[in-house]
């Protein structure tokens, strides 16, 4: 069996999840890259400084290649804008981040010490001080 080519099997990929989970798929995109954006600009400053090989028809195949990507993000980057002011999808959770306004705070409250529900048992210094008082000196 032959394998695809990375960049064409996670285009497949990518278009087959926003076929079957598309909240998921735009809220994520937002966190993407710009990678197609970034590809168009490239293209369009090799165009406009008249780079050799580089004229007004490569806009056409670097809008063909990179459009599609970058329609995404873009759809992503607003889809995620309402979904953060709470006016879409609020029963679902972005994958990148914990939900609407999230503080990228994941432990907000401080450890309690005396909280005993870790692994280990935890002590106070009166404790200690308490069991070496109680505790009889092991004699020979």
């Amino acid at each position: 069996m032959k394998r695809l080519p990375r960049p064409v099997a996670d285009l497949v990929r990518l278009w087959h999840d926003l076929a079957l989970h598309p909240r998921e798929v735009l809220l994520s995109r937002n966190h993407h890259q710009w990678r197609g954006a970034g590809f168009i600009a490239l293209v369009a400053v090799l165009v406009a400084t008249g780079a050799p090989g580089f004229g007004v028809g490569s806009l056409l195949p670097a809008f063909l290649l990179a459009g599609p990507s970058w329609a995404l993000d873009l759809c992503g980057y607003y889809a995620h804008g309402l979904w953060e002011t709470g006016r879409i999808w609020q029963d679902i959770d972005c994958q990148c981040c914990d939900g609407p306004g999230d503080d990228y705070d994941d432990d907000p409250e401080p450890d309690d010490p005396t909280d005993d529900g870790g692994l280990f048992l935890s002590f106070t210094d009166s404790d200690i001080h308490h069991w070496l008082k109680d505790e009889p000196t092991p004699t020979r």
